[in-house]
């Protein structure tokens, strides 16, 4: 006979033990067991942020009291600075800019810069705007409570438009505390200047310092799209006003014919890398000589220094993200292309994936089994400044995801954010300046913020009636902690208005 086990009953048929607990197999269930109905499913419902950790703030201060910075959180320790942060993100205060209709829905920028005034050089807070329709806007910018210009400049300022902020988030008659803007807007007179076409990109010119993170430069790189072809390199000077625009014209094997969809500057404002529907190129900001370091078929939409500044990494039309090597090799004389024959390793039909032997050909330093594929046309990419290794990618599908570049080889995302909303924009998303927080609007004109480190959505929220198409995180006193960053908040531009985040 078979020993008795606490819990277990034994079958003599099947020759094996079975848990008491539930039916015993073989055995008839009881009238009462059939007649008693399974209880229903509760409606899955989405969760915010709070009611799924049943957090607010005063809970997490007096958490902070008793436990120090590190709190127990769902069974968990947490760092009490990140909780608070993700609250904040949970529900976000927006400001609304009057008069800032039209002018930037394409590129947007907050800069410190020295301009030259009666009383010698002071830093300013600026903000730079560009449009679709090929208007460049520069508008003052200062804290609450500190004057927009010094007295020298009040007869130099008149004719401009103060730009009222009004509140649209959170909403009015849900027992919200109307909180008072933290920055105000000026746009000065004779402050926009017009562009033969639609404005691509904006980029500061100038050296880094590490020590104070800051970039000191006086320069903005502005690209336009080009009518017809013809794509524009411009020059804007910060330091003087009223700001001028200088062209750039460029010299070497660069085509004046082609379209300019994007642009970047190394960090030591040397040289830019602009992305065409022909490849993408490097130029000298200071002779214009030019020329192409990747060709390609598939137009370059986005690209970016590496912090190295040896590598440029470029989001092509079809989908593929190519880091390039600008070093030339040694025994070279005359540095050549080299050309590569790219297998693509999937398509995404409705919904399905399936895997398409369709080639491209590459000509550039560049390591094919490093290429990284998205499902569609690239939007925007960055890397991470604390773990450069990380690839932060958008695509026109509406995909978001987290990479590893020294993983690529697997073709796996490491995190990957769901919720975005898109089907043919470009759409510049923005990352918070400790790296914690992704922000980016949407086709169906909402606004989400994701936990980079989870992938949690956070928020979304619509207070524009248009798509908020570029992101922008304050730049004022990066010198400062990070934390102050944070708090400066982020710009969202749309062709609606230009709203200040916190």
């Amino acid at each position: 006979m078979r020993p008795e086990l606490p819990g277990f009953y034994y079958d003599e048929e099947k020759n094996r033990y079975f848990p008491i607990k539930g039916p015993i197999p073989g055995l008839k269930s009881s009238s009462s067991s059939r007649n008693k109905r399974k209880p229903e499913p509760e409606p899955v419902q989405e969760r915010n942020y709070q009611k799924r950790t049943k957090l607010t703030a005063v809970k997490l201060l007096y958490s902070r009291e008793l436990n120090g910075n590190v709190i127990p959180v769902n069974k968990k320790k947490s760092n009490f600075e990140e909780e608070i942060q993700k609250t904040q993100a949970f529900n976000p205060v927006v400001w609304s800019y009057g008069s800032t209709e039209n002018i930037s829905d394409v590129a947007l920028k907050h800069l410190q810069v020295d301009i030259q005034t009666s009383v010698g050089l002071t830093r300013k807070n600026i903000l730079v705007a560009g449009s679709s329709g090929g208007f460049i806007s520069i508008l003052r910018v200062a804290e609450a409570g500190q004057a927009l210009y010094d007295e020298s400049e009040t007869q130099a300022l008149n004719g401009g438009i103060e730009c009222v902020p009004v509140s649209v988030l959170p909403r009015k008659g849900n027992n919200a505390v109307e909180r008072e803007a933290h920055w105000h807007l000026w746009r000065p007179a004779r402050s926009h200047l017009q562009a033969l076409s639609s404005i691509s990109s904006i980029k500061l010119i100038g050296s880094y310092d590490a020590s104070e993170d800051f970039h000191r430069a006086n320069r903005a790189l502005i690209t336009t799209l080009g009518s017809t072809g013809r794509g524009s390199v411009f020059f804007l000077n910060l330091a003087e006003e009223p700001h001028i625009v200088t062209p750039r014209s460029l010299h070497g094997n660069v085509s004046s014919e082609c379209t300019i969809w994007t642009a970047d500057c190394n960090i030591n404002g040397s040289h830019a890398a602009i992305g065409t529907n022909l490849g993408a190129a490097l130029v000298d900001l200071e002779t214009g000589a030019g020329s192409y370091f990747l060709r390609s078929k598939s137009d370059v939409f986005a690209l970016q220094f590496h912090q190295s500044g040896n590598i440029v990494q470029c989001g092509l039309r079809n989908g593929a993200i190519v880091s390039v090597d600008l070093r030339e090799r040694p025994g070279r004389p005359v540095p050549r292309l080299t050309r590569h024959q790219i297998r693509c390793q999937s398509s995404s039909i409705t919904g399905q994936t399936t895997t398409k032997k369709e080639i491209f050909e590459l000509k550039g330093n560049i390591n094919p089994s490093h290429v990284i594929y998205m499902p569609s046309s690239l939007t925007c990419l960055k890397t991470l400044k604390t773990y450069d290794q990380y690839l932060m990618a958008s695509s026109m599908d509406g995909t978001m995801k987290l990479y590893d570049q020294r993983m690529v080889k697997r073709g796996v995302a490491v995190q990957t954010y769901e919720g975005h909303v898109n089907s043919h924009s470009r759409i510049e998303f923005g990352i918070d300046p400790s790296e914690r927080f992704l922000m980016s609007g949407g086709d169906d004109c909402y606004t989400r913020i994701w936990s980079i480190k989870s992938g949690q959505l956070l928020s979304q929220n619509k207070f524009s009636n248009s798509v908020t198409s570029v992101v922008c995180w304050s730049a004022a006193e990066r010198k400062r902690d990070w934390k102050d960053s944070i708090a400066n908040g982020a710009w969202l531009g749309s062709r609606d208005a230009i709203f200040n985040v916190l």
